[in-house]
C-alpha cells in the first residue's frame, strides 16, 4: 500500500511538474501570444527589430530609449508604451500627433510614419517593449499589427 502511494505521489509530482515546464516553454496560439524572454522566437524578432529601430527610430528616441526631454518620449521603462499596446502600435504604423504624457511628462511632438511592413513593427515593437527596463510577455505578431486601424 505504502508502496503504490508513494509511486501516486512520485507520478503526480512528475506530471504536474512537466506541464509545468511546458506551460513555461510554450506559446498560447491566439492574436496576442503570450511567450518569455528567453524564447527563440523572441530574440530573433528583437535582433530583427533591434535593427529596424537602429535605422528608424534611434534619431529620436535615442541608442538607450531615454528620448529626449520635453521633445521625444522615452521608450526606456514607458508607462505610455506598456499600458497603451493598441496606441504604441498605431503610433509606430501610422505616426503620431497630438499630447500624450509618458511617464507624468507631457509630450506634443510630432511623429512621422515610417511606412514600415506588419511584420518590421511587430519586430521593433517586440524589441522596444523587452529593452531598457521592459518586460512584456505579450509577443507581437504581423497578424495583430495588420489589424490596427488608422
Amino acid at each position: 500500500m505504502r508502496i503504490t502511494f508513494v509511486a501516486l505521489m512520485t507520478l503526480l509530482f512528475v506530471s504536474c511538474n512537466s506541464s509545468e515546464k511546458k506551460k513555461e516553454l510554450s506559446i498560447v496560439n491566439s492574436s496576442e501570444e503570450k511567450i518569455n524572454q528567453q524564447n527563440p522566437k523572441l530574440k530573433e524578432s528583437m535582433v530583427r527589430g533591434e535593427a529596424i529601430y537602429n535605422d528608424f527610430c534611434v534619431s529620436c528616441h535615442m541608442p538607450n530609449g531615454k528620448g529626449v526631454p520635453k521633445a521625444f518620449p522615452p521608450l526606456a521603462s514607458s508607462d505610455f508604451l506598456m499600458n497603451n499596446r493598441e496606441k504604441s502600435l498605431k503610433a509606430i504604423k501610422y505616426g503620431q500627433s497630438g499630447e500624450i504624457t509618458v511617464n507624468g511628462q507631457k509630450y506634443n511632438s510630432v511623429m512621422s510614419p515610417l511606412g514600415l511592413e506588419d511584420q518590421e513593427i511587430a519586430d521593433v515593437m517586440n524589441f522596444i517593449t523587452n529593452s531598457w527596463g521592459n518586460t512584456n510577455d505579450m509577443f507581437t505578431t504581423a497578424d495583430e499589427v495588420s489589424k490596427i486601424e488608422p
